[in-house]
């Protein structure tokens, strides 16, 4: 198993290097508390990440999916300063070393982890074939996707949430996941979180005519992030807020989210999958409603 924090050296570079510190003190210690509970062993932290191994894999993948429900509630808890996670699952015998093992599945593993979005659990077939996650979650096949130095190999996700319905873009940058407590979690890809980086980097240091023009340029900048921030995750991990603050348009192939003041787009859409989920949203808000007035 490996695990690391999503947009962890943006983070460290805007709130610094302390700040950064306890943000991976606080990741390692959620972890390692579920990761030993199973009969796992730590192998190496590795400052915004961990590997573990299992002798098992039941256990590797239960205890992939309590990590994230315990993130999940953590980040509830301290909603302002979320820690987003991917985790990945491979299957294998490593060689052992006194102080690393190395190997195939090691290096499996790892590359999955870095294609995983946060919030994501995902994990190779050969993995998927010989284990069940826990009762009420499962497996959905991805299909082939492409890893660094080891080619295009089937990868499947492990549902950890309890589910109503999916929707991902194209580019399987984005998948917002429609939840039965009635909230709309957003799993964002590296790839995303690299995008709205740039972008916000750019405004941050951006060329400017004045220090008025810069001071202006870093204050749209906060902004920016804070718009983004509050509307793709207010309540919890991946980016999670009720269904309530939600609403979707349809137009062709692209969905618009529409969440507080900023919009989200998911580009290259199923039309059909889109109206179903935009539907289940509809049947969700009505249930929802129907509790508060009994």
């Amino acid at each position: 198993m490996f695990s690391d924090i999503r947009d962890f050296t943006s983070y460290t570079a805007r709130e610094g290097d302390r700040a950064a510190y306890e943000l991976s003190h606080i990741h390692e210690t959620i972890l390692r508390e579920q990761i030993e509970e199973r009969d796992g062993i730590v192998v190496k932290t590795m400052g915004d990440g961990i590997m573990a191994a299992f002798a098992e894999l039941s256990p590797a993948v239960h205890s992939a999916i309590e990590i994230q429900r315990a993130i999940r509630q953590r980040n509830a808890e301290h909603p302002r300063e979320l820690i987003d996670i991917g985790i990945g699952l491979a299957s294998g015998t490593p060689i052992m070393t006194e102080a690393d093992l190395i190997g195939h599945s090691v290096n499996l593993s790892q590359r999955v982890s870095s294609l995983a979005k946060g919030g994501q659990i995902l994990a190779t077939k050969e993995f998927a074939q010989e284990t069940l996650p826990e009762k009420e979650c499962h497996y959905i096949a991805l299909g082939k996707r492409e890893l660094k130095g080891l080619g295009a190999l089937h990868l499947y996700e492990v549902t950890w949430m309890s589910e109503v319905a999916r929707l991902t873009d194209r580019d399987d940058n984005l998948t917002l996941i429609l939840t039965d407590r009635g909230t709309i979690v957003a799993e964002l890809s590296k790839e995303m979180h690299a995008q709205i980086d740039n972008a916000i980097s750019h405004l941050e240091h951006g060329s400017a005519d004045s220090h008025l023009s810069s001071l202006l340029q870093r204050g749209i900048a906060r902004f920016t992030r804070t718009m983004i921030d509050k509307s793709l995750n207010a309540a919890g991990i991946a980016r999670e807020q009720s269904v309530d603050a939600i609403d979707l348009s349809i137009d062709r192939d692209q969905v618009v989210m529409h969440a507080g003041r900023k919009p989200i787009r998911l580009n290259g859409v199923d039309i059909a999958e889109a109206a179903a989920f935009r539907e289940k949203m509809i049947e969700m808000k009505k249930k929802l409603h129907g509790k508060h007035a009994d």
